[in-house]
């Protein structure tokens, strides 16, 4: 089982593979496609939005069918303010205006609602619901993230930024604080195994939460499984 991943930014670029040395054992990352043999992965970022469908995704596209032996492509991509299906359609609406086809591989689609900063904000034990700060405090009124969806979550009617920007914030203020400083270079410790564990626990636990993690939760499972096999 071989597997091609075409990701969004660079804070994916860091995480998905410490992602998918928990959720994907035995699965190895190779440094250049060509290396792919049994059980391997190769993951590049798109290095963000749009470079990732009018650059990287016909260069991703070429490398798999070049190589031969990859099973799967799976590319990662932001819904943004966009719905999880408008976001999956707008990919594969591109794959089919730019006549893209992949030659004995799959092609997945995984779209973060709305960024993978929601989803880390899936890790209830990093709710604060009385915090010290006074910023961070205006998080948890807003949006009590232990109780609610954060994929549901909106920005404030008075943020200037982009709902992608204020999940960002929400997550940053509340690992601050539990004393964890988190930035998107420095996303270590959402890539830590106690931590995709609780959101593997909210997932399983709390149906319809964080439904697109869900998605790749499932996919990755099944890669494992083939992996095992």
């Amino acid at each position: 089982m071989n597997v091609y991943f075409l990701v969004e930014g660079k804070t994916e670029q860091k995480v998905y593979p410490k992602w998918i040395a928990h959720l994907i054992p035995g699965l190895e990352r190779v440094a250049s496609p060509m290396d792919a043999d049994k059980n391997n992965y190769f993951l590049i970022s798109g290095l963000g939005y749009p470079s990732i469908l009018d650059n990287h995704l016909r260069n991703s596209v070429a490398d798999v069918n070049d190589c031969g032996n990859y099973d799967m492509l799976i590319v990662v991509i932001d819904a943004d303010e966009s719905t999880v299906d408008a976001k999956v359609g707008e990919v594969s609406k591109y794959v089919y205006d730019n006549s893209l086809r992949l030659s004995n591989c799959e092609l997945k689609i995984v779209a973060q609602k709305c960024c993978m900063e929601t989803w880390f904000l899936g890790n209830k034990k990093i709710y604060s619901g009385n915090p010290a700060n006074k910023e961070c405090s205006q998080f948890s009124k807003h949006f009590d993230i232990s109780k609610d969806n954060p994929e549901l979550m909106p920005k404030p009617d008075d943020y200037a930024g982009t709902l992608s920007l204020y999940h960002y914030d929400y997550l940053r203020n509340m690992l601050l604080e539990k004393n964890i400083r988190y930035t998107k270079t420095r996303p270590n410790e959402v890539g830590k195994p106690y931590y995709i564990d609780e959101l593997l626990h909210r997932v399983k636990s709390e149906p319809g939460s964080l439904a697109s993690m869900k998605i790749l939760f499932e996919l990755c499972a099944g890669i494992s499984q083939s992996v095992q096999a």
